[in-house]
C-alpha cells in the first residue's frame, strides 16, 4: 500500500473513531439527562400526591381513589400507588405501555433508569400512608432514539463529506502533486542536457530544485559512463599488451568470413605459440617480456605490409597463441607469409634461463566457406603439438584429411581417447636400452604409449603427454606408466627406467597412488628407476624431494634428464639421493665446437663424482663428441653417434 494511501487511512479511522466517539458520548448525555428527568418528575408527582392526600378533606378513600386515577390518568406515570402504614396496598394503578417504535437492541444498548419515588401522606403528626410513582419512560425512549438518529446521521454524512474530500484530495495530489515529480524524475534518464525547469506547485519548489540538481549530476555521470563504454567496447576486443585483437574478436572474424560466399571466404590460417612463456615470465620482469611480444608483433605486421597483405589480421589468442587470418591467400603465398612471419619469430627469440633461446612452434591449415570453426582449429591445435613435438621452429602443415589420433577433432577428444585408455588399460611400455661405451646394456628406458586401435601403430607420449597436462590428466598416465613399468619388471630381468612429468609431481594424488604401487609389489621397487626432468628441482624442489623420500623408503631410485637444460638444477644435486643425471640435446650436440661447453660438463662431472652420481650423455651426434665425453669421463651414452645403441 502506498504512503498516501495509508496516510489517508489512518485520518479516515481517525475521523471515524472521533465521530463515532462524539455520537457515543451525545446518546449517553441524553441518557442521562432523560434518566434524571424522570426520577425528577417521580418525585415531583409523589409529593404533590402526598400533600394533596393528607388534607383532612381527602382523608375519604373514595376522594383518594379519585386523586390517584386522575394522576394516572394523565399517562405519565407507569405505576401509582397507595399503601397504609403496615405496607398493605390501598390504591394501586399500573400500566404496561412501553414505546413500541424503539429497537429493543438500542434499549438494550443504551438502557433509561426510571426508579420510583415514595412520599409520605400524614394527617398532622400521625402517618396514614405512603404512595409510590414510577414515570413512564416511553415517552423518554423515543425522545432519545429520535435525537439518536439525528446524530447517526449527522455522523453518516459528515464521514461521506470527508470520503468525498480524501477522493477529490488524492486525486488532486496524483495530478498535481505526483505528476509534476514524475515527470521531473522522467526527464532525468534522457540523454538530452538537463534544463532547470520550475515547480507548478509552491510546495514542490524544495523537490524540484533538488531534481534539478539530479539530473545535472546523472547527466554528467552518463555522459562520463558512456565515454567508459566506448573504451571498454575498445578493450574487450582488444589484448591490452599488443594491442591486437583478442581471442574474441579473432574467432568472431573467422566465422564471419566462413559464412560469407565471397572468394575471401576460403585461405590458410596461422597459428604460433611461445612455447616458453612461462619460464620467461619466472626469469625475467613481466615489463620486459611485455614490451618483447610488442615489438616482435609489430615487427610481423610491418613484414605482411610488405607482402601487401592488407586483409590478414594478426590476433592474439591467449597467453601465449597467436593467429594470423589470411583470408583468400592461395598455398604459396600463404606459406610464403607463414615463412616469412616464422624468421621473424626466429630473428626475436631471447634468451630464457640459462640453457638455449626461446621456442616457437607454428602450424597452419586451409579453410573453405561453410566450414564449422570448431575442426578448423582442432586441426590447429593438432599442428602446434606436432610442431611441439617435433623439438624445431619449422611451420607444421595441416590439411583437412589429417586425423593422426583423436587430436584431430581437439582436446575433448583427447580427453575421451586418454579417460577411454586408463579405464581399458590401453596404454603399453616402448623400452630402449641403455649401453655403455662397450656397447652392453645397462638398463631398459621406457616411454609410455596410447595403442587407440589394434590395427594402428600406437601413439608415443610426446603426441598425448602435452594434452594431458593441459587437461589435467597426466599424474593418471605417469601412475600408468610406473604400474605398466612394475609389470615389466616381474617379466624381465635387469632395470628399467621411467619418466615422471614436471606437473605430475605437484599433484597429491599421484605421490598417494605411487606409495600404494611400491607397498603392493615392493620387491621389484628396487629395481625401477624413477626420471624427473632437472626443470623439476628448480620449480618444484619440495615435490621431488617428496618423490626421493617415497623410493629410498622402497628401495627405488631417482634420477634426472635434461640436466643441460637447467644448469640451475646443479646447485641441488646434493639435496637429493641421485642415482644419475643425463646430459643431452644441443648442449652435447654442439660440444665439438664449444669448449666452453666441454668445461662445463668437467665440471659438472666433478660434482657428480663427488656426489656419488653417474652423468649419462643422450643425442650423441657423431664419434668425434662421443670420443670427446669418454674423454670427459662419461661411459653410458645414447644417440647416432654410439653404436648399437637401437631399442
Amino acid at each position: 500500500m502506498s504512503i498516501l494511501r495509508q496516510l489517508l487511512l489512518s485520518v479516515t479511522l481517525a475521523i471515524g473513531v472521533i465521530l463515532l466517539g462524539t455520537l457515543a458520548l451525545s446518546v449517553n448525555a441524553a441518557r442521562e439527562y432523560l434518566s434524571g428527568q424522570l426520577r425528577v418528575q417521580s418525585t415531583d408527582a409523589a409529593v404533590s400526591l402526598a400533600l394533596s392526600l393528607s388534607q383532612p378533606a381527602n382523608n375519604d378513600p373514595v376522594v383518594q381513589e379519585l386523586l390517584v386515577s386522575a394522576l394516572f390518568d394523565g399517562g405519565h406515570f407507569s405505576l401509582v400507588r397507595l399503601s397504609d402504614p403496615e405496607g398493605k396496598v390501598l390504591i394501586e394503578r399500573r400500566s404496561n405501555a412501553t414505546a413500541v417504535s424503539v429497537p429493543g437492541w438500542f434499549k438494550a444498548l443504551a438502557p433509561l433508569t426510571s426508579e420510583s419515588a415514595t412520599h409520605t401522606v400524614s394527617d398532622g403528626w400521625r402517618q396514614i400512608g405512603e404512595v409510590t410513582l414510577v414515570a413512564n419512560d416511553a415517552y423518554a425512549w423515543e425522545a432519545l432514539w429520535r435525537s439518536s438518529l439525528k446524530m447517526i446521521a449527522l455522523v453518516v454524512g459528515a464521514g461521506l463529506l470527508w470520503a468525498l474530500f480524501a477522493f477529490a484530495l488524492v486525486g488532486w495530489i496524483k495530478n498535481r502533486l505526483l505528476r509534476e515529480i514524475s515527470d521531473h524524475v522522467r526527464k532525468i534518464g534522457q540523454h538530452a542536457p538537463p534544463e532547470q525547469v520550475q515547480a507548478r506547485v509552491p510546495e514542490l519548489s524544495g523537490v524540484v530544485q533538488a531534481l534539478n540538481q539530479t539530473r545535472e549530476r546523472v547527466y554528467a555521470s552518463a555522459e562520463e559512463q558512456h565515454a567508459k563504454i566506448e573504451s571498454l567496447e575498445l578493450e574487450l576486443n582488444q589484448d591490452p599488451v599488443t594491442g591486437l585483437p583478442n581471442r574474441k574478436y579473432f574467432i568472431n572474424e573467422f566465422r564471419r568470413t566462413l559464412e560469407t560466399a565471397a572468394p575471401a571466404a576460403s585461405g590458410h590460417i596461422l597459428v604460433f605459440r611461445q612455447r616458453d612463456l612461462a619460464d620467461l615470465n619466472r626469469h625475467m620482469p613481466r615489463e620486459f617480456i611485455d614490451h618483447w611480444l610488442r615489438a616482435a608483433c609489430e615487427r610481423i605486421q610491418g613484414t605482411l605490409t610488405s607482402l601487401g597483405s592488407g586483409t590478414a589480421m594478426l590476433a592474439r589468442l591467449n597467453g601465449s597463441d597467436f593467429a594470423l587470418l589470411m583470408p583468400g591467400s592461395a598455398a604459396p603465398q600463404a606459406m610464403l607469409a607463414a615463412e616469412r612471419v616464422r624468421a621473424d619469430l626466429h630473428a626475436s627469440r631471447i634468451p630464457v634461463g640459462e640453457g638455449h633461446l626461446c621456442r616457437w612452434a607454428l602450424a597452419m591449415t586451409d579453410y573453405a566457406a561453410g566450414q564449422p570453426v570448431g575442426p578448423v582449429l582442432a586441426r590447429l591445435d593438432f599442428g602446434l603439438m606436432q610442431a611441439e613435438s617435433a623439438g624445431s621452429d619449422h611451420v607444421v602443415s595441416v590439411g583437412e584429411t589429417d586425423a593422426q589420433g583423436p587430436s584431430a577433432t581437439g582436446e575433448r577428444a583427447w580427453k575421451d581417447a586418454i579417460l577411454t585408455a586408463l579405464e581399458a588399460q590401453r596404454f603399453e611400455l616402448a623400452t630402449a636400452s641403455l649401453l655403455d661405451e662397450r656397447g652392453e646394456p645397462l638398463r631398459a628406458e621406457a616411454m609410455l604409449m596410447l595403442r587407440m586401435d589394434p590395427a594402428q601403430p600406437p601413439i608415443p607420449a610426446t603426441l598425448f603427454i602435452p594434452p594431458a597436462v593441459r587437461l589435467d590428466l597426466v599424474a593418471d598416465c605417469d601412475l600408468e606408466a610406473v604400474r605398466l613399468g612394475l609389470d615389466w619388471l616381474a617379466s624381465h630381468a635387469g632395470e628399467l627406467a621411467v619418466r615422471v612429468a614436471l606437473p605430475t609431481l605437484r599433484s597429491p594424488k599421484f605421490m598417494r597412488q605411487l606409495a600404494l604401487l611400491f607397498t603392493e609389489r615392493r620387491p621389484l621397487a628396487s629395481r625401477l628407476y624413477l626420471e624427473v626432468d632437472a626443470h623439476s628441482l628448480v620449480e618444484c624442489h619440495e615435490q621431488v624431494t617428496a618423490l626421493a623420500r617415497i623410493a629410498s623408503e622402497f628401495g627405488a631410485h631417482l634420477g634426472v634428464r635434461r640436466l643441460a637444460q637447467q644448469f640451475g638444477a646443479v646447485a641441488q644435486l646434493h639435496t637429493l639421493p641421485l642415482s644419475y643425471v643425463k646430459l643431452g640435446g644441443g648442449f652435447v650436440g654442439g660440444m665439438r665446437a664449444s669448449p666452453g661447453s666441454q668445461q662445463l660438463t668437467a665440471s659438472v662431472m666433478e660434482t657428480a663424482r663427488a656426489l656419488g652420481i653417474a652423468v649419462y650423455a643422450e643425442d650423441v651426434p657423431d664419434a668425434e663428441t662421443r670420443r670427446i665425453l669418454a674423454g670427459l669421463g662419461i661411459r653410458h651414452m645414447r644417440g647416432p653417434g654410439v653404436p648399437e645403441s637401437g631399442a
